[in-house]
């Protein structure tokens, strides 16, 4: 078929590159528009009264959290499952973050342990919509009102993603929305932040009213690089460059669409000026372009998933994403849990012989909370479930036939594995 399937793709569509060069002619009047009609369209969308632009989710919360000003050694309800840096800005404000485990089924917080750990230091609940799944909000909501906890929504991997209908990110006193390469909205770096309090709104923007639009080289390298990358991560283009590359010299990791940034463990005691950016008019116009699409990409994604569920379903040994009934679930990434004891590392070159391209965990595993003096041994699901993820392929690029392949060689696969000593 002339075919291999990467872990992950890069959206930007013919309508996208087209609103590319349409800006390059576009005058100076109608691009000094581009950005606040964007952050306007965007909190429609999400329906919230406010959105700004960020140079990144992380700076996001870095901003929400300085508005709430809490003092030293407030205790935050978190997740132990998502990006290092969001423990990295917990540790700037010198919050103590209190692990509570996951559900098996979505990986996200599980809302039926998160009561007995409030105590009088709690003054905040940070859920993260894994994967592109939401969080189930009812519960959430109703601790929020109990305990009077402020709430902040990590929509990093969930952009446009539905809890009865209505967006993540609206749910909350903020939220944090990320648009790197390899996320649902890509303006080539960037992110955004959504609320409702006008008093907020004031705040961040007078913090970030000194803030400038990217330098021209590092926005031209990051814009070619995702360009090339939205093309070797088709298929076709992939089974004739990255593919025999990786097949050949027996490489699994030499590429990864998904940006995790260098300095996510530097504390942001003061920020850098290099960090002081917000999105172009440039990106505001891809932005604006994406936005129209977003929906059509996620139900793409969500289609090749959820044939991906009924391929996969009773194979032995794994544990396939379990959207809750009253989700708009984006699947941004499809994440299998292997629970057989077999090595993750040959199963992985196994399945790049067939053609299916994977990636390991790359979000926080069991070693990083000792760093916060927690054991990964109090969060059992946690601790069973990050350590043996594997993300297979279900991005837009992929058809129906695509997606039975994929499931195909999964399933073979591990059938020929059978057990053997975990990695």
């Amino acid at each position: 078929m002339l075919k291999a399937y990467p872990r992950h793709s890069v959206d930007i569509t013919w309508r996208d590159y087209k609103r590319i060069f349409a800006f390059i002619f576009a005058s100076h009047f109608e691009k000094e528009g581009l950005l606040p009609e964007f952050e306007r369209r965007f909190a429609e969308y999400i329906g919230t009264r406010f959105a700004l632009s960020m140079p990144s989710a992380r700076l996001g919360l870095y901003a929400i959290l300085q508005y709430f000003n809490f003092p030293e050694g407030t205790e935050v309800i978190i997740t132990p499952f998502t990006h290092q840096s969001i423990f990295t800005v917990l540790k700037t404000f010198r919050l103590k973050p209190v692990f509570v485990d996951i559900d098996e089924r979505t990986h996200n917080t599980n809302p039926q342990l998160v009561k007995k750990l409030i105590s009088k230091k709690t003054r905040l609940l940070i859920l993260t919509h894994m994967w592109g799944q939401p969080c189930d909000m009812d519960a959430f909501t109703k601790i929020k009102n109990a305990y009077d906890l402020k709430v902040i929504e990590d929509c990093a991997m969930a952009t446009g993603a539905t809890y009865k209908g209505q967006k993540v990110g609206s749910f909350s006193d903020a939220s944090i929305f990320s648009f790197g390469k390899a996320k649902a909205i890509c303006t080539f770096g960037g992110g955004m932040l959504c609320f409702n309090d006008p008093k907020m709104k004031d705040f961040v923007s007078a913090m970030i009213q000194n803030f400038h639009a990217p330098r021209a080289v590092p926005l031209a390298i990051s814009v070619i690089n995702s360009m090339i990358a939205n093309i070797l991560t088709r298929p076709r283009f992939f089974f004739l460059t990255l593919y025999p590359v990786m097949r050949f010299l027996n490489l699994r990791d030499p590429y990864n669409p998904v940006e995790h940034k260098k300095d996510s463990e530097v504390i942001l005691e003061h920020m850098p000026e290099e960090w002081k950016v917000r999105l172009s008019s440039f990106q505001a116009a891809l932005g604006l372009e994406q936005l129209k699409t977003l929906d059509e990409r996620n139900q793409d994604r969500a289609r090749n998933a959820q044939l991906l569920n009924a391929l996969l379903e009773g194979t032995p040994g794994i544990g396939l994403p379990v959207p809750h009934p009253d989700v708009g679930h984006i699947y941004l990434y499809y994440a299998v849990h292997i629970q057989r004891p077999l090595s993750l590392d040959q199963l992985r070159a196994r399945l790049l012989k067939r053609s299916v391209d994977t990636q390991l965990n790359e979000l926080t595993n069991p070693q990083q909370l000792r760093v916060f003096g927690a054991d990964s041994r109090d969060f059992p699901a946690f601790e069973r479930i990050s350590s043996n993820l594997l993300v297979i392929p279900n991005g837009i690029y992929l058809n129906a036939r695509d997606i039975r392949v994929v499931a195909a060689a999964l399933k073979q696969t591990l059938l020929s594995m059978g057990g053997g000593d975990k990695t």
